[in-house]
């Protein structure tokens, strides 16, 4: 045997190791394929959105309500204080503003300065205590929801809208709320001459018309959240459903309450520019950030937002 024919013998030899490596490596590849196949989503046919209704994301039903509930409560918020400047009087002469009586007296004394910045957590309690709890589903509607979406034996439930992170928002809207209550009472302290920059009182409701504008938008989710899970949960949903519109139609009239309310204080009670001062940095400081916090949370869904 020669040494050329040698070296071929060599490399052919060389050539079906490898190949036959190769085929060794590669036959366990071809035994997992099947594996990682059978490993399917849990719920395949369900779209994205019902999916979201599982989770505490912001989800409304058209742009259409997200814009509205976003833009009307601070119309009506800087309709009611610019008419109330508008309509701008003394009081009475020789009554002072403690025995002043005007419509919302009773509102603005018993309610407004006892729990202000604390009334927009009622409708948040109300959904949040509606959707923690849990109700059996009935064996045959479970089995057919779970069959109509492909899903295992296991029911979806509707989570509140931004249980901890609207919490977290508020309770830092109640700190900045209170820092600047303390340093506009102490530069009113230390001033040679009567200072008055702006309305404590109007700021304090500008914070207030701001949690109740994000509740709003919050249960306006919940009960779209109920809505799109029914068949999931069929004996909860009317119930959740319930306490969202009910937290929702709360948080309307008790806006309209501090609406009149922020009314008659800028007509009666202060000069027009500490009304407008207040109503510039309320909006500037929390009605703003408010505004754009839910609009970038409904804008990271996908779907129908």
């Amino acid at each position: 045997m020669t040494r050329g024919s040698q070296l071929h013998q060599r490399t052919a030899q060389q050539q079906q190791q490898q190949e036959g490596g190769g085929g060794a490596m590669g036959a366990p590849q071809q035994q997992q394929q099947p594996r990682v196949q059978q490993a399917a989503p849990r719920y395949p046919q369900l779209p994205p959105v019902v999916l979201d209704a599982s989770t505490p994301k912001l989800l409304v039903p058209s742009r259409q309500a997200l814009y509205t509930l976003l833009v009307l409560p601070y119309l009506l918020w800087g309709a009611a204080v610019l008419a109330g400047v508008l309509h701008v009087e003394p009081l009475p002469e020789g009554v002072s503003p403690r025995d002043f009586e005007h419509p919302l007296v009773w509102f603005d004394r018993h309610v407004f300065r006892v729990y202000g910045p604390l009334l927009p957590l009622a409708p948040y309690l109300v959904r949040v205590a509606a959707f923690g709890l849990r109700w059996p589903p009935p064996t045959a509607a479970l089995r057919s929801a779970a069959a109509a979406g492909g899903a295992a034996a296991r029911p979806l439930r509707p989570a509140p809208t931004l249980a901890l992170p609207a919490l977290l928002v508020y309770g830092a809207v109640i700190v900045v709320r209170i820092a600047l209550y303390v340093c506009h009472v102490a530069l009113e302290r230390r001033a040679a001459v009567p200072l008055y920059l702006m309305s404590d009182h109007l700021l304090l409701a500008a914070s207030v018309v701001a949690c109740f504008q994000s509740e709003l938008m919050c249960c306006l989710s919940d009960a779209f959240k109920a809505e799109l899970l029914r068949p999931f949960d069929p004996r909860g949903a009317d119930a959740r459903q319930l306490a969202a519109v009910a937290a929702m139609v709360c948080s309307a009239f008790a806006l309209a309450f501090v609406y009149g309310d922020m009314y008659c204080t800028a007509r009666w009670y202060h000069h027009p520019a500490e009304s407008l001062g207040a109503l510039a940095a309320g909006a500037v400081l929390f009605q703003l950030p408010m505004a754009l916090w839910l609009l970038r949370r409904a804008s990271r869904l996908p779907g129908r937002v």
